[in-house]
């Protein structure tokens, strides 16, 4: 059975693709009330009849550019997290990756500003991949976890708790370091060893790929022809 996507199903991605980028360019050009559907539709040389195809409100298109900043924060997250096999070393880094993220992802902050969107968005490693780490730990011997789902949801309870707190600077930044600590601990891992993986600096990653606005620009006039 072939799997491929069709050129109908590529044409449609590239056309969300291009409405998405123009709502993000124009949230970070100007003010979001200022910003119509019609302002995003010319943006991306589009019919404004086209954005209703794929999203209902501007909110939607701008939870899209959301999910893409979450998505390039998974690909540099994965690649950190590659070269590590030990269980508990993975759980360390991810978890003080995730948390420096969460504070100091400087896109995913100033347009969740810019945006207006209201509610609560976290930057933050997702809960399967997560279950799967603890699960891994558990089956190799080197976690010692007898629910694996219920430790799973405290630990993702604790590291919300712990973002929200930090940004609201009811503690201090040394809460990541302790707050990793503190996990490696419940999932059976000795006070010592803990204390050691937490204070490893984390694995070197490359700087990320800025797209120009020029880069940006082009792409938008491609899609639209």
């Amino acid at each position: 059975m072939n799997n491929e996507p069709s050129r109908l199903d590529l044409k449609r991605e590239k056309t969300r693709s291009t409405l998405v980028l123009a709502a993000k360019q124009l949230v970070f050009e100007r003010e979001y009330q200022k910003i119509s559907i019609q302002d995003i539709t010319d943006k991306a040389q589009l019919g404004l009849g086209t954005f209703y195809n794929y999203f209902e409100t501007k909110n939607d298109v701008y939870k899209a550019v959301l999910e893409e900043l979450k998505a390039k924060f998974n690909q540099e997250l994965d690649g950190i997290r590659a070269p590590l096999v030990d269980p508990a070393t993975i759980i360390s880094v991810t978890t003080q990756y995730c948390l420096r993220e969460a504070q100091d992802n400087r896109e995913w902050h100033e347009f969740l500003a810019f945006s207006g969107l209201k509610g609560e968005y976290i930057l933050r490693q997702d809960e399967k991949q997560c279950r799967n780490d603890i699960e891994k730990g558990a089956s190799s011997g080197r976690f010692k976890v007898q629910d694996v789902d219920f430790t799973t949801q405290l630990i993702i309870g604790m590291l919300n708790h712990v973002t929200r707190e930090i940004a609201e600077k009811r503690l201090k930044r040394s809460a990541m370091a302790e707050t990793t600590r503190h996990i490696l601990r419940m999932l059976g891992i000795p006070d010592p060893v803990a204390k050691a993986l937490t204070q490893a600096p984390l694995p070197p990653m490359a700087a990320p790929k800025k797209s120009s606005s020029d880069a940006d620009s082009a792409f938008i006039h491609s899609a639209s022809h």
